[in-house]
């Protein structure tokens, strides 16, 4: 895998686990309508500051969300996924 994407999915990841705590896995249940509009929400956010880094990262996760809530992957109890 390239650098630049290996190192960028860390940041992900990071992110998606600081996040765990408190909203666990809800980006799979939640309705395809809310993480639209958190995608929108978060590059706006990156739009005010086109410095912050962190709003990239949010950007990704909010697209890796939508990619697979349309794509038939089947979601374990576990953090991992596994492809039907």
């Amino acid at each position: 895998m390239r650098d630049g994407i290996l190192n960028f999915a860390i940041e992900m990841d990071k992110t998606m686990n600081k996040h765990q705590r408190r909203k666990g896995n809800s980006w799979k249940t939640c309705s395809l309508d809310f993480l639209k509009h958190k995608l929108v929400e978060e590059f706006n956010e990156y739009c005010k500051d086109t410095n912050d880094r962190k709003e990239l990262i949010d950007i990704a996760n909010m697209c890796m969300m939508l990619y697979n809530r349309i794509t038939p992957w089947k979601f374990s109890e576990s953090n991992e996924d596994e492809i039907i």
